[in-house]
């Protein structure tokens, strides 16, 4: 039986937007919590300012974040 995952907390950081809108430096944190194995979880946000020019940006985030719960 392989151990089963409850959450995981990920960090990203990026420079703030040319606007000036947020920080000299941004940060978001994702924690993705687990209810059932093999129904998947869902994702809480955590951030102060965090800027995309896409969709797909901050797509791009989760999908990384889905990879660490298909291992």
């Amino acid at each position: 039986m392989k151990p089963v995952l409850h959450k995981a907390s990920v960090s990203f950081g990026q420079e703030g937007n040319t606007d000036g809108t947020t920080g000299e430096y941004e940060s978001i944190t994702i924690d993705y919590e687990v209810v059932d194995e093999n129904e998947g979880g869902y994702f809480v946000i955590r951030t102060k300012g965090w800027s995309v020019d896409s969709i797909e940006e901050l797509e791009e985030l989760f999908n990384r974040i889905r990879k660490i719960h298909d291992t």
